[in-house]
């Protein structure tokens, strides 16, 4: 449990302080998914709950993954780069 919440400060640190590329911001929301993750099953491990809620995160976590990379995928196609600081809401398609 110590490990997910070490993972969790990490991968929080890491997108609060690294936002240079999208990549790298959707590498670290995925390992913050991941570290929640490992939080939850621990928890449901420990009480003896039911897996249900881990199945939901788990189901969020691939689709947020897949929604990630296909935005990354046509923002690479549209602008050539993945640069958060060349994002600008007037000249978006531009």
């Amino acid at each position: 449990m110590k490990i997910s919440w070490i993972g969790m400060v990490t991968s929080f640190f890491s997108f609060t302080k690294l936002n240079d590329h999208i990549l790298i911001l959707l590498i670290s929301l995925e390992a913050l998914m991941l570290s929640l993750l490992v939080f939850i099953f621990s928890t449901c491990l420990i009480f003896n709950m039911s897996y249900s809620m881990f199945l939901v995160l788990l189901t969020f976590a691939a689709c947020e993954a897949a929604l990630g990379l296909s935005l990354l995928v046509s923002i690479l196609r549209l602008r050539s780069n993945d640069f958060v600081m060349s994002f600008n809401s007037m000249k978006f398609y531009a």
